[in-house]
């Protein structure tokens, strides 16, 4: 039983890392993939559904992808930014050069949603690393960074 009003952090072991980069992948790839069933694929076909209802589950995906994409950003900075981009490119020009010719289209259409759902969870990563080092919440960042 703890005193005080420390407040809990997630652990970060190799379970923890597991579970993020799941889930920010489930929701990468639920929201646009190739196959066409995905949120924009849903979105883009008469199906029946009410527009407001595809509006509404469009505005849900966003909050949470903007939410996902601004921890990382805030986590990572310019610098890390940088180098993440770096290594993303590196990496696709390294499966492009893996890939058979003709599925190489293929390969880079399934690579672009799953690198950034790699990116993303690198992201949050070491938001939950950083806040859990120095105690400090990675939001004061945030303001930091939109104001500059």
């Amino acid at each position: 039983m703890s005193s005080g009003g420390g407040h809990h952090h997630a652990t970060i072991d190799p379970g923890g890392l597991i579970v993020r980069l799941l889930l920010v992948e489930t929701g990468t790839l639920a929201a646009w993939n190739p196959s066409g069933y995905s949120l924009l694929g849903w979105l883009a076909t008469d199906d029946g559904w009410s527009f407001a209802l595809k509006v509404a589950f469009l505005v849900f995906a966003l909050v949470l992808a903007g939410w996902g994409v601004l921890t990382g950003l805030a986590a990572l900075g310019r610098g890390g930014i940088a180098v993440a981009v770096i290594i993303a490119a590196v990496l696709t020009w390294m499966i492009v050069e893996a890939s058979p010719p003709d599925h190489r289209m293929t390969v880079l259409s399934w690579w672009l949603p799953v690198s950034i759902g790699l990116l993303t969870t690198g992201g949050i990563v070491w938001a939950s690393m950083v806040t859990r080092l120095t105690g400090q919440s990675q939001k004061r960042y945030i303001s930091g960074y939109k104001s500059r």
